[in-house]
């Protein structure tokens, strides 16, 4: 008989959590790391929005086969959907095939009103061009999607992070990056987007992905990615008081801990809580078998002005170093990561995120989840 996630849950709350909390909150459970799919193709770059019906939809890129890896002409944008309560994925289905180009760097969110929006480049088989940026959407939960989709406002690559909407202003926001320089998007009804002003640009900082967040009172934050991959160089953080029209210098942040370099950051605001939670992993600057992804949280109080602020919550050593692991994988690769989250109702989360290894002389990656609880 087929467990459930509530079964699941139930054996772990009491003995996978973490210590660290803030007032108010309680403990962060994390339950058990399961597969999403753990196949022979190349499975990364996506995103989680909650739709009507109570499912979640994973929007990832797939590159089929052996042959798929991190830069390859066959990669595609799929769909797979989550049931909370039977703890199930479905099928994989296609949203996305330009059958020429890689379709990858997928990221996007979801509107007030249902409309998932979904980002990504095209670029060329070669791994150097990007032939461009485009957009889809759907306004029935995945079921059918828009034409291609562009937009004279776009400047580089959207962010590792969510979009997410900000109501002060009334608008949906959605951050790019190109070398040295991230920017924000603004957009209504997320298929009108308009350009913002630049968030951060430097010469002398590999400014790369980014994740924003809403967080009250005007305030914008959001995390950076900076590409100079060795230790010492976390995460770096910029801050708006003003919906994002000017901005702080970038600082860097106690993301990841002791100074380990940061990929991928995630990054969203939980408003009943007041609470931000940051996602990110290291790669680099430790031993494959150290790989870890991190939680971290903080209140918007804690952190503005004070990068430095964020509280670690639970480091998840990658699966194909634990012990248990029951694959056929090598720990050949560092960590992947790539982490996004999605709320299930008021007190829970899922977090998918990537692993990775070198098999037949190629890249090959799978999908993880994992849920986390706030009592």
């Amino acid at each position: 008989m087929k467990n459930t996630f509530l079964t699941l849950l139930a054996l772990c709350l009491s003995i996978v959590s973490c210590t660290n909390r803030h007032a108010g909150e309680g403990i962060l459970y994390v339950s058990p790391v399961r597969p999403v799919m753990f196949v022979d193709d190349h499975l990364s770059e996506g995103f989680l929005a909650s739709v009507d019906d109570g499912r979640i939809i994973l929007i990832f890129r797939f590159d089929p086969g052996m042959e798929g890896s991190h830069v390859g002409p066959d990669g595609y944008i799929a769909q797979i959907y989550y049931n909370p309560s039977k703890d199930e994925w479905s099928e994989v289905e296609t949203v996305y095939n330009s059958h020429q180009y890689d379709d990858r760097n997928i990221h996007g969110g979801i509107t007030e009103e249902g409309r998932i929006v979904t980002f990504f480049r095209r670029y060329m088989p070669d791994g150097r061009v990007t032939e461009g940026q485009y957009f889809i959407y759907s306004d029935d939960s995945g079921e059918s999607w828009s034409d291609l989709q562009t937009s004279d406002a776009f400047f580089g690559i959207q962010g590792t992070g969510q979009m997410f909407y900000n109501p002060d202003a009334g608008e949906y926001c959605i951050m790019q990056y190109a070398r040295h320089r991230n920017g924000i998007l603004y957009s209504s009804d997320g298929t009108n987007w308009v350009k913002g002003n630049i968030v951060a640009e430097n010469n002398d900082v590999e400014l790369t992905e980014i994740a924003g967040a809403w967080c009250g009172n005007n305030r914008i934050i959001a995390l950076i990615r900076d590409d100079e991959r060795q230790h010492g160089f976390p995460l770096l953080q910029v801050e708006s008081l003003d919906n994002g029209k000017t901005w702080t210098e970038p600082a860097r942040t106690n993301i990841p801990p002791k100074l380990h370099w940061g990929c991928a950051p995630q990054l969203i605001y939980d408003s009943k809580r007041d609470l931000l939670i940051a996602l990110n992993s290291d790669r680099y600057s430790r031993g494959d078998e150290q790989n870890s992804l991190f939680i971290y949280t903080a209140r918007p109080d804690e952190v503005f002005g004070n990068p430095n602020g964020w509280t670690l919550q639970h480091e998840l050593r990658r699966p194909w170093a634990m012990l248990d692991f029951d694959g056929d994988r090598p720990l050949n690769q560092n960590l992947y990561g790539y982490p996004t989250i999605a709320p299930i109702g008021e007190d829970e989360y899922l977090v998918v995120f990537t692993e990775r290894a070198v098999m037949e002389g190629t890249e090959q990656a799978d999908l993880y989840y994992f849920r986390m609880i706030m009592r």
